[in-house]
């Protein structure tokens, strides 16, 4: 079994393990004169890791290619062939290396997984009902529909939370889900500065 980072082809040691973590983060929020609310943030990071050696003609210029990848802090393309669900865009934390000779280099590399940014759909407009002709077939004009409700607007800033945004547009912290269906959020723990987030009516 063998995966690819990048340009980077490894072959994994003999017992072809990679380690995968993904937790839930579950908050304990302390509401005076109330018991605590056990609230579930979602998904924490998704950390990827073995070891094993790079060997052949090119092990050397494939860890120096590697730490570079890990200095720029760059995304890129982690493959698993046979295995196409686990394939992720990826940065890479850490990637110790020993260099035994110039065709054999001994590493411990960890990833992590890139999630992507939830995509923000905006409602669709209502449809305003066809106005009904007066009683009596007279050219009296039909008396303009009501204004609708404006649609409110949040740019996320630093600090938001959902809990927070819940609170001050809808007057309760616990109707925080409410906003996170309305923008299609899974995870409320990965707002994006500048996103815009609609508030629900």
């Amino acid at each position: 079994m063998s995966v690819e980072i990048g340009k980077v082809r490894l072959s994994l040691p003999p017992r072809q393990q990679l380690n995968f973590s993904n937790p839930r983060r579950i908050a304990t929020i302390n509401i005076p004169g109330a018991p605590p609310v056990q609230q579930d943030m979602g998904e924490e990071e998704t950390v990827m890791s073995w070891e094993g050696s790079l060997i052949g003609e090119s092990a050397y210029n494939d860890a120096i290619e590697l730490e570079k990848l890990k200095d720029s802090g760059k995304e890129t393309k982690l493959l698993l062939p046979g295995y196409p669900e686990l394939n992720k865009t990826v940065r890479i934390r850490r990637f110790d290396w020993q260099l035994v000779r110039r065709d054999r280099v001994n590493y411990q590399i960890e990833l992590v997984a890139i999630i992507p940014p939830p995509v923000v759909v905006a409602p669709a407009p209502q449809a305003q009902p066809a106005a009904q002709p007066a009683p009596g077939g007279g050219n009296q004009d039909a008396p303009p529909p009501a204004p609708a409700t404006p649609q409110q607007e949040h740019t996320v800033v630093a600090g938001d939370t959902l809990w927070a945004l819940a609170q001050k547009y809808l007057g309760a912290g616990p109707r925080w889900k409410e906003i996170a269906e309305a923008n299609n959020i899974s995870d409320p723990r990965k707002l994006q500065i500048g996103q815009k987030l609609v508030i629900p009516a």
